[in-house]
């Protein structure tokens, strides 16, 4: 009796796990490069341009939907160079600003969407999550020749944050597909936390290149 009991429970759990849907995913990494300006309120007056770098790592659920899950983490570091000479005399009096940087650990979630133009397969993300500031640095340049430059610590705050982009597909293998991506994000808090009444607000352009393997759970 045991031993039927036994089979009967091993052919239920079979059965169900061969009617259970499949869930095609897929997990990928990216690394690139980035472009910024850094715009500023009046008072502060700051203008900058530069660039950085990041990488992510991703995870999507649902690819066969219209719409798939999508997970990213991702580390973004971003740098610009001051095209005029602007004063900081809330940092240190009698310098100005020369270079600024940001420092942020991204964990955001959202859609995905791919479609099909011109024989290429394309995607567009939309993602929002939640930025944690980490250690930076404003280095600034003084208005005496016979001063050093002077490079002020500073802290990039956490906050909410949305992101998104475009990409495109090349698939490789059933295994293996590569991925090139095109994204902006923007933090919705100040840029930093040690000045939070000074207005800098960077604006990335990211551009990645990475690969992407799909499976299923």
């Amino acid at each position: 009796m045991l031993y039927l009991l036994s089979l009967c429970i091993i052919s239920a759990f079979v059965q169900v796990a061969q009617a259970a849907e499949t869930i095609k995913s897929s997990a990928g990494l990216e690394l690139g490069g980035n472009g910024s300006l850094l715009l500023s309120d009046p008072s502060t007056g700051a203008f900058g341009v530069g660039a950085g770098l990041q990488g992510s790592v991703f995870f999507t659920m649902w690819d066969d939907h219209p719409l798939s899950a999508k997970l990213r983490f991702e580390r973004v570091s971003l740098r610009e160079d001051s095209v005029q000479k602007t004063p900081a005399d809330y940092l240190l009096p009698g310098y100005s600003l020369k270079t600024l940087g940001q420092n942020w650990t991204l964990i955001s979630a959202g859609i995905e969407k791919n479609f099909v133009s011109q024989g290429q397969i394309f995607f567009w993300e939309a993602l929002l999550g939640y930025a944690i500031g980490g250690g930076s640095t404003i280095t600034l340049t003084p208005s005496s020749p016979d001063k050093s430059l002077n490079d002020t610590p500073q802290t990039t705050s956490s906050g909410f944050c949305v992101s998104g982009g475009i990409g495109i597909e090349r698939i490789f293998s059933k295994t293996v597909t590569g991925i090139m991506t095109l994204r902006t994000l923007f933090v919705i808090a100040p840029t930093y936390s040690t000045l939070p009444n000074h207005t800098l607000v960077p604006l990335p352009l990211l551009f990645n290149i990475g690969a992407q393997f799909p499976f299923e759970l």
